[in-house]
């Protein structure tokens, strides 16, 4: 439960964005006993997707929660800079050590052997995970699903975290198969653009 509230789960993570909300994480004393192997894949919790985001990026810093931010600066119509925004650290989630040890995991998803080799990239590593979701409607599971992918490359220095979700997909529901693909043709570009060594 510690760990859950620290990567930020189940608290507003302070975007200046309307409209966000806390997601939902219950107290221990509200576990069942189900809980502990139901929690760790993604069942009785509700996250959102910059939460999610958040939580992966913390990984790709080292175990360090970063608060989200919109803008970088704004300036005036004639390039003068009225604000700068700078990084601001949340908290050390995880040690660096657990860090490499996630990082080293996470890349093996991207791998001929893993549930993500179509969101593997031609010059960079990318460590990520796969998402697949049960929809639930009306308090009951349904055959509709969320599926995602979310990583970040290059993955031993990286740059860039994106996440990819599709509200129930056609075809395919895995995030491997439906959310990978779309990962690295975004991930291929943005490297292209901002000229990540």
């Amino acid at each position: 439960f510690n760990y859950i509230r620290d990567f930020g789960f189940g608290q507003r993570t302070g975007v200046l964005l309307p409209g966000e909300v806390n997601g939902l994480v219950w107290p221990v004393s509200k576990w069942s006993k189900v809980s502990i192997a139901q929690i760790p894949m993604g069942h009785g919790v509700c996250v959102t997707r910059l939460q999610m985001t958040m939580a992966m990026a913390a990984l790709a810093n080292h175990g360090m929660l970063m608060r989200p931010l919109i803008v970088d600066c704004l300036e005036d119509s004639e390039g003068n800079i009225l604000g700068k925004y700078g990084p601001q650290a949340v908290r050390q989630v995880i040690s660096t050590n657990a860090c490499r040890d996630m990082v080293q995991a996470l890349k093996t998803v991207t791998t001929k052997e893993g549930t993500a080799a179509n969101a593997a990239m031609e010059h960079y590593t990318v460590a990520g995970k796969t998402g697949t979701a049960q929809k639930v409607e009306g308090g009951t599971y349904v055959q509709k699903f969320i599926s995602s992918f979310i990583g970040f490359f290059p993955a031993d220095d990286p740059e860039l975290c994106i996440s990819v979700v599709l509200d129930d997909p056609k075809g395919s529901h895995y995030g491997g198969q439906t959310a990978a693909p779309i990962f690295k043709k975004i991930a291929e570009r943005t490297a292209s653009y901002l000229n990540i060594r």
